[in-house]
């Protein structure tokens, strides 16, 4: 990975790192998104018992927590690890869960004074259970590219004998 990769991935994780701060900042509270969510569903000619749309609704908001931190480790990730050496580095994997955790410690700090909003350990948990899917998901596909180069795992669409 070369010097302007680098910088590549380190502007990728400062736009994301802004997105999530911006996504903290507007009012999403939970009863605008549940009517948008029934919105959608009877647009989509979806019919959902009132009581399983909440619980769809929390759901969706958990997802979109796992999803976004998901996203800023594998990007944190790859700015993080050394250009040169193996592919998979335990060592940027451990400040990447880190820096994924610390941010969203920073996250719910600022939502407490965002009106509608609250801080929630909670999300925070979430948000760092992202991170580390994230992580889990880049290195199986590190261990996926790394068997495949070693000829190691059958090719798609060939029989193995």
């Amino acid at each position: 990975m070369g010097l302007s990769t680098k910088k590549i991935w380190w502007l990728l994780t400062a736009i994301w790192a802004v997105i999530i701060f911006n996504l903290s900042t507007a009012p999403y509270a939970s009863a605008p998104s549940e009517k948008l969510l029934a919105q959608v569903l009877n647009w989509l000619s979806i019919s959902i018992l009132s009581q399983n749309l909440g619980l769809l609704n929390h759901v969706l908001r958990k997802s979109a927590h796992l999803t976004e931190y998901a996203v800023l480790a594998v990007f944190l990730y790859n700015s993080l690890k050394p250009a040169e050496g193996p592919v998979w580095s335990g060592k940027a994997a451990f400040w990447t869960l880190l820096a994924s955790g610390s941010y969203s410690l920073t996250d719910e700090f600022h939502q407490m004074f965002v009106p509608g909003r609250h801080a929630s350990l909670f999300d925070c948990l979430t948000d760092t259970t992202g991170a580390s899917l994230g992580l889990i998901v880049l290195f199986n596909l590190f261990l996926v590219f790394r068997l495949k180069q070693a000829g190691l795992l059958a090719q798609t669409g060939k029989e193995v004998r």
